[in-house]
């Protein structure tokens, strides 16, 4: 089955599966210094969700890099969704808390990734003449090496860009036919479910001790801010975490069913609405019910209603409703074409 022509459920419930994990993250981001098994979860998603979410964002870029003409739509939608959802969460956070958070050039929350995304469709649009292995190594080489410049950081979100380039430039480089081929062998599935319950159970055994290497994967901090220990060696940590990012999330790729699920497989042909607008559903209950919950439960009990909530809300921003309110970004083409037409005359 080509990937190109038809929808492949092995993608789609991939993408729902790390989307649910990102809205999992923010939610309980607040609350992992206070619990040690959502702790546990924070450093288990962040090793491999939005490595793994940046590879797939590559791999389903192919068809704007290798496109004959510079679809200049689709990056405008993408730079009007980024400011899209920076103001709605500034809203959201002045109506919640009194005050805001709003910056035109510099950004280290989530609307980080649709900058980026827009940022890397177009680079690599521009240079998908020049030899990919080559393009893959220096990129790798460049995101070790700005880690000791402490001056990028979130302007722009230099950081993020240059550490997470490699598996976006990754997953357009492979082809969709031969990698499920791949991945879909019994012994890959075999060693990946191995991979996977080594990877889990070593997280939730030394989590505590090593919560600090989210700061690594995460991929928006200078090396200096790992510590005067670490700061020599931190192009080799971060090397490692590539590795170790790679491996965790080719083993989620592989033991993901590859049939249609109801509701869950939706949700991965969403993730564009549901990632636009968790966050601010996220605010609006961290600054109202969530509160209470956290006093009145356990760690156990607040993990799951914690990832139930998440689940919850990713099918119900995956609604066919929802799409509609970034639509202004999402089909700007509608209303930017006159603009276009008049600028031709």
């Amino acid at each position: 089955m080509s990937v190109s022509q038809n929808r492949v459920a092995k993608w789609d419930n991939t993408k729902a599966f790390l989307m649910i994990l990102v809205v999992l993250g923010h939610a309980i981001s607040a609350y992992i210094n206070d619990s040690q098994f959502l702790s546990n979860i924070y450093l288990w998603l962040t090793v491999f969700h939005m490595p793994l979410f940046m590879f797939l964002t590559g791999f389903f870029s192919k068809s704007f890099v290798n496109a004959p003409r510079f679809n200049v739509n689709k990056i405008i939608s993408y730079m009007l969704l980024f400011y899209f959802i920076k103001l709605t969460i500034h809203i959201t956070l002045i109506f919640c808390r009194g005050k805001g958070s709003f910056s035109f050039i510099t950004e280290k929350g989530t609307p980080w990734y649709i900058f980026v995304t827009a940022v890397f469709m177009a680079f690599t649009y521009l240079i998908k003449g020049f030899n990919r292995k080559k393009v893959l190594l220096i990129s790798l080489l460049l995101s070790l090496a700005v880690g000791y410049v402490s001056e990028i950081g979130d302007v722009l979100t230099l950081s993020k860009m240059f550490t997470f380039y490699p598996y976006f430039f990754l997953g357009y480089m492979l082809e969709g036919d031969r990698l499920l081929c791949f991945i879909s062998k019994k012994y890959v599935k075999a060693v990946s479910w191995i991979v996977l319950v080594i990877f889990t159970l070593g997280i939730f055994t030394v989590g505590d001790r090593i919560l600090s290497l989210r700061y690594v994967f995460s991929g928006n901090n200078p090396y200096i801010e790992f510590g005067d220990d670490w700061y020599p060696f931190g192009a080799l940590l971060r090397l490692g975490c590539y590795i170790f990012s790679s491996l965790v999330g080719f083993a989620v790729l592989s033991i993901m069913p590859n049939k249609k699920i109801p509701v869950f497989t939706n949700i991965g042909s969403k993730t564009l609405t549901v990632y636009s607008l968790h966050r601010q559903v996220l605010y609006i209950l961290q600054y109202t019910v969530l509160p209470f919950a956290v006093s009145a439960m356990s760690d156990l009990w607040l993990g799951v209603i914690m990832i139930a909530g998440s689940v919850v809300i990713s099918i119900v921003l995956s609604l066919k409703p929802f799409e509609y309110v970034l639509y202004p970004c999402t089909k700007c083409e509608k209303w930017l074409a006159p603009i276009t037409k008049w600028l031709k005359k």
